[in-house]
């Protein structure tokens, strides 16, 4: 439904029918009127006018009854529009909280792999430097024996040389 055509506009309804108004104040005027028996707080009043005004009144009843109906289901069907509008909005909420959380999770889960990742490069990083020290100082470590006997040959070359002359 479109807001512009949700509520089907009825002429404006007066809250109470003027003339059900109009009979209830003659009916008023009729006890007002009407003749005062000392002693008792009762009064008479003209039976024939009053059934008349009642008579009146039944047939205008019917139409303000009509329109109070007319009233009363407005309001239902507009509280029902709006309780689906407001279900809606609230199943939207939920909807979008669901997928915001369900970001939220996959967020964590990248971040987390990696941080992994990069703690697993670091200590693929610290194994290597290891390893290349420990490649280096075998190397270093042989080409020192390497000269230590080299470096004895020559020594024992010279010695067999003899001092210089």
């Amino acid at each position: 439904m479109t807001e512009a055509t949700e509520f089907e506009a009825e002429p404006t309804v007066p809250a109470f029918d003027p003339e059900i108004v109009h009979l209830i104040d003659q009916a008023a005027h009729l006890v007002e009127d009407g003749t005062r028996v000392p002693l008792t707080g009762r009064t008479v009043v003209d039976g024939e006018g009053l059934l008349a005004l009642l008579d009146h009144m039944r047939q205008a009843l019917p139409e303000d009854i009509r329109r109070a109906r007319w009233v009363l289901e407005e309001c239902e069907r507009v509280l029902a529009v709006a309780q689906q509008d407001a279900e809606a909005v609230v199943e939207a909420g939920r909807a979008r909280a669901a997928e915001l959380t369900a970001e939220s999770a996959v967020l964590r889960q990248a971040q987390a792999h990696a941080e992994d990742t990069v703690a697993q490069a670091r200590e693929r990083a610290l194994e290597m430097r290891a390893g290349a020290r420990g490649y280096a100082d075998d190397l270093l470590a042989r080409a020192e024996s390497g000269l230590k006997r080299l470096l004895e040959e020559v020594q024992a070359n010279r010695a067999q040389l003899g001092p210089p002359a």
